[in-house]
């Protein structure tokens, strides 16, 4: 819904996640000769693992207009480009990444960066820069801002292109951006009343995007498409992938009533209200067949999408001849003994698509797994026909650490992902259920973060392009290979968590971060309150743990963490810099020290296999998983009412999320859910309905 703008409904209320002000702040400005100097800076800072805040860019012809406003910060005037720098984080080590980014400035060709004076001068230099769109007026009467975001790597080659493309149509390019994204604000400045230079500026406007676009990058980064951009949306999605955006658009408004002409590009040449006509009649078209396929499922009676049941005419034999011509006979199997379902395991994305034409035609239904770890057909309830494997997807595509990106297929694990980008001293930081020999893929279709997920965000902040082969064998591209986008629908959150109900994930690119430099574990016990108050204590602290677990006594001993007198334990996990976790670590100590009733506390400096097994839930017999979300206020209540009943049981005290392992446990229902939420079944059936009008894809 977000960036739909306004295509899906009108928005009335939102629930906001809010974070803590960050204690120190840094604040650079680095004065280049030359924008090719400070566009190869911005590089090298993000791959050297420092991670501002905010890396703002803005050339000459801003600079000289800023000083000649009201907005005048003392940049100097005769500059090729300022980098404006700022870090955040606890004091401790922050001063160690300032250092390290003057010192990547002055090598890039920097002939000065110094830090903010004090609070005053950092108010003014930011002042300067957030008034730079006003002072563009004193260059030209009008101008034309683009927002267009290229891959940090490409900068160089993008901001020569960009002002060679001015220089072409004869017309002045000014520059302020924000560099750290890569997502680009040039300000094409121009008289309207002047024809031809309108004309120019609109020529002009369109080389610059395909030459973003030509550098691997989008046609916007915040500011959506509108009516002005929507013709060059054909740029980066093929008609198929816009005619998934248009059958998820048509699930939120099957009528076209909200926006109609935005975003999505039209019949040319036929007036606006026949474009509009146009549209709304093919979203009605998309939308034609929901209400039936809504009103014949058990939705109607029960809101609750009817689980897919296995036609009786499947013949496993005929079936296993057929995929056999498309994947070879070495890789179609029988699933399991207690499922009469064949798996498959395509060895190409064509071969995906082909099993999926032909599941599709043959009335099959299918089930995707990577690892197999969360196979909904192994429950013992109804089973799917087909299981498509994708463990043999298994191509490391792509990375380019200046960008922070990788491209994977989806049947790698994050074991070997994190291993080949541990080269260049990056990561993918997930640590799902199931631990790293979890397919990448599976962990995308999943969505389920793990401990860490409250430090890192959970696998959809990771995600930021995919390709998904749909039930009829079709092949879409959702995102892109860029940090910031919003062009078209975000389907990438659509997907994400979609557990392999609407599509098959094939390819992944991924948003990466620097590897820490150290990771260290404050492993507390004690007991229950406590434990609790040591941990808001922590959070109100601002010490900024990456994760911060609470463990029942029983899993404690057997995830091997025994604690006196049968205590519970309480993880607390740091990770930056030396000196960043050294002060993490003794502010916990202290704050231990001052707790009632004594805990014991030690550390774990190293780690890792501490939260693989945490991950992998080493030693926990087979049983059921319960994963249950809910504010973190909420989890007292919890271990008030319910933490006897359940006594393998881990809180994610941060961020709500909570673990209870066993089988045959039953849970009162809760009272407070807040809101109406008997529409979201049915929109989720009415996407489902769109996506996959079959009903090839297993759902339960």
């Amino acid at each position: 819904f977000i960036g739909s703008e306004g295509t899906f409904g009108v928005a009335t209320e939102a629930t906001l996640r809010l974070t803590q002000l960050p204690p120190a702040v840094r604040t650079l400005l680095a004065e280049f000769v030359e924008v090719d100097d400070a566009s190869q800076a911005v590089s090298a800072i993000i791959a050297a693992g420092v991670m501002p805040a905010a890396l703002e860019m803005m050339d000459r012809e801003i600079i000289r207009a800023i000083e000649a406003s009201v907005f005048a910060a003392g940049l100097p005037p005769d500059a090729g480009a300022a980098l404006l720098i700022e870090l955040d984080g606890i004091e401790a080590g922050i001063d160690d990444q300032a250092e390290l980014a003057k010192a990547i400035c002055i090598q890039y060709g920097a002939r000065s960066c110094r830090l903010a004076r004090d609070e005053n001068e950092r108010k003014k230099l930011w002042a300067a820069r957030k008034g730079a769109f006003g002072a563009v007026g004193r260059i030209a009467p009008d101008s034309m801002i683009q927002d267009a975001v290229v891959p940090r790597s490409q900068l160089p080659k993008v901001m020569r292109e960009s002002y060679a493309i001015a220089a072409k149509y004869g017309l002045v390019l000014a520059n302020v951006f924000h560099a750290g994204d890569g997502n680009l604000h040039p300000f094409i400045c121009f008289d309207s009343r002047s024809p031809d230079e309108v004309r120019r500026v609109k020529e002009a406007g369109r080389e610059l995007m395909e030459t973003c676009v030509r550098a691997g990058g989008t046609i916007t980064g915040e500011h959506g498409v509108g009516f002005d951009k929507r013709d060059y949306l054909p740029l980066i999605f093929s008609e198929a992938d816009m005619d998934a955006m248009l059958r998820v658009r048509a699930a939120f408004d099957p009528s076209g009533l909200c926006n109609p002409g935005k975003i999505i590009p039209l019949l040319r040449g036929c007036g606006e209200a026949r474009a509009v006509s146009h549209e709304t009649e093919s979203l009605k078209r998309h939308g034609a067949t929901i209400e039936a396929q809504v009103k014949t499922s058990a939705l109607a009676t029960s809101l609750a999408v009817t689980p897919n049941r296995a036609p009786p005419s499947f013949r496993a034999d005929t079936a296993a001849r057929l995929l056999s011509q498309i994947v070879g006979e070495a890789h179609v199997t029988s699933a399991n003994d207690n499922c009469p379902c064949l798996t498959v395991t395509p060895a190409s994305t064509v071969e995906v698509c082909e099993v999926m034409k032909l599941a599709a035609g043959e009335h099959w239904v299918v089930e995707p797994a990577g690892a197999g770890t969360n196979l909904k057909s192994k429950t013992g309830g109804p089973a799917a026909d087909l299981i498509v494997s994708t463990l043999l997807l298994n191509q490391f595509l792509d990375h380019e650490p200046a960008d922070l990106i990788a491209s994977t297929e989806a049947g790698v694990t994050l074991a070997t992902l994190n291993a080949r980008l541990s080269n260049n001293g990056q990561w993918l930081p997930l640590d799902p259920p199931g631990g790293s020999d979890a397919t990448v893929g599976g962990v995308v279709a999943t969505g389920l973060g793990g401990a860490q997920t409250f430090g890192y965000g959970p696998p959809r902040r990771h995600v930021i392009g995919m390709q998904v082969v749909l039930a009829d064998g079709s092949i879409i591209k959702v995102g892109g290979r860029v940090v910031k986008n919003v062009a078209g629908y975000d389907l990438c959150k659509l997907f994400t968590g979609s557990n392999g109900t609407l599509g098959i994930i094939v390819e992944l690119n991924f948003k990466l971060r620097p590897r820490p430099e150290r990771e260290a574990t404050a492993i507390l016990s004690g007991n229950i309150e406590s434990l609790l108050l040591a941990a808001r204590q922590i959070l109100e602290t601002r010490l900024f743990p990456v994760a911060l677990e609470l463990l029942s006594p029983a899993l404690a001993k057997t995830l091997n963490l025994p604690s006196p007198e049968n205590h519970s334990v309480l993880l607390a996990r740091f990770a930056g810099g030396n000196a960043s976790v050294d002060f993490q670590t003794k502010q916990t100590r202290s704050i231990v020290q001052a707790v009632p009733n004594a805990l014991e506390l030690r550390l774990d400096l190293d780690d890792t296999q501490l939260w693989e097994r945490i991950a992998s839930r080493t030693g926990i017999p087979a049983c059921h998983l319960h994963s249950i979300i809910m504010r973190p206020s909420q989890l007292e209540r919890f271990l008030e009412d319910e933490s006897q009943n359940a006594p393998l049981w881990q809180l994610g005290l941060a961020d709500g999320r909570m673990r209870i392992f066993g089988n045959g446990l039953k849970f009162p229902r809760r009272r407070n859910i807040e809101g109406d939420t008997t529409t979201l079944p049915a929109l989720t059936s009415r996407i489902k309905a769109q996506l996959d009008p079959q009903s090839v894809f297993f759902s339960c």
